[in-house]
């Protein structure tokens, strides 16, 4: 059966991402009005690297994987999205195939936003300026990235992959930043090295008090990890009517690594 929702619901939905937290709610009708509902289950490849690009995502509901295609079938992992998350623009912005696949970590809902659509929005000056700043910071975090994986050892790669995560799903909460406990396996895949080199580094940030955990969240003392990182550590900003939260954070317009 197809997905339905209420047009006012899939407009808010949207607007939490922040690129579109700002447009008018003229523009933002019309483009709801060509926007759908997309659904995949656990595994599905939702777009796939070299691939036309007709559309670019919001990620509303699920958990997806960015990755980019290894040597001899192995994958390489650039992020984990979480909603809301905004997907697939970059093809769109330079007329070109996708530049990395996405995988649907569990069961996702997305919703769809024809590249005609988009376009129409880039008329926009204000839309535009706070595109070309999200490039701009794009940029900037991979070639950040680069540098940490080439250059940073072990410990310290794990460690900025979290704060990463914490940028993109954290709540600050006191002198902490509270995130989704992140499987080893995903971090081994982030920072470059072995589910049993991450499980080693994560507990020596636990015994020097930089981090702890329990079953599903890991609290990262802000302080501490600043200290180790020599860089400020940052967290979504609160949705309106409340405050963020892992599982209801609102994604900067500055995600990295984005297709």
């Amino acid at each position: 059966m197809p997905l339905a929702m209420d047009k006012g619901a899939m407009k808010r939905l949207i607007q939490r991402v922040s690129l579109f937290a700002g447009v008018p709610e003229p523009q933002m009708d019309v483009l709801v009005a060509d926007a759908r509902l997309a659904a995949f289950k656990k595994g599905a490849r939702i777009f796939e690297e070299g691939t036309s690009a007709e559309c670019c995502y919001v990620l509303t509901q699920g958990k997806a994987r960015v990755v980019l295609a290894g040597s001899r079938g192995t994958e390489i992992l650039l992020q984990i999205l979480v909603p809301p998350a905004l997907v697939g623009e970059l093809a769109l912005l330079a007329g070109s195939t996708r530049s990395a696949s996405l995988i649907a970590v569990e069961a996702c809902e997305l919703i769809r936003i024809p590249a005609a659509a988009f376009a129409r929005l880039r008329q926009d000056a204000a839309f535009e300026q706070r595109l070309v700043a999200g490039l701009v910071a794009l940029v900037r975090a991979a070639d950040d990235r680069v540098r940490v994986i080439s250059s940073f050892p072990t410990a310290h790669r794990v460690a900025w992959c979290l704060g990463r995560i914490a940028r993109h799903s954290g709540r600050r909460d006191a002198s902490a930043i509270v995130i989704p406990r992140p499987p080893h396996h995903e971090l081994a895949e982030m920072a470059g090295c072995t589910r049993e080199t991450v499980s080693r580094t994560l507990n020596v940030l636990q015994r020097k008090k930089y981090l702890s955990w329990d079953q599903d969240l890991m609290r990262i003392d802000v302080t501490a990890m600043q200290r180790l990182l020599n860089t400020e550590l940052e967290v979504p900003e609160s949705l309106p009517g409340g405050p963020s939260s892992p599982s209801s954070s609102r994604t900067s317009s500055a995600v990295i690594w984005r297709r």
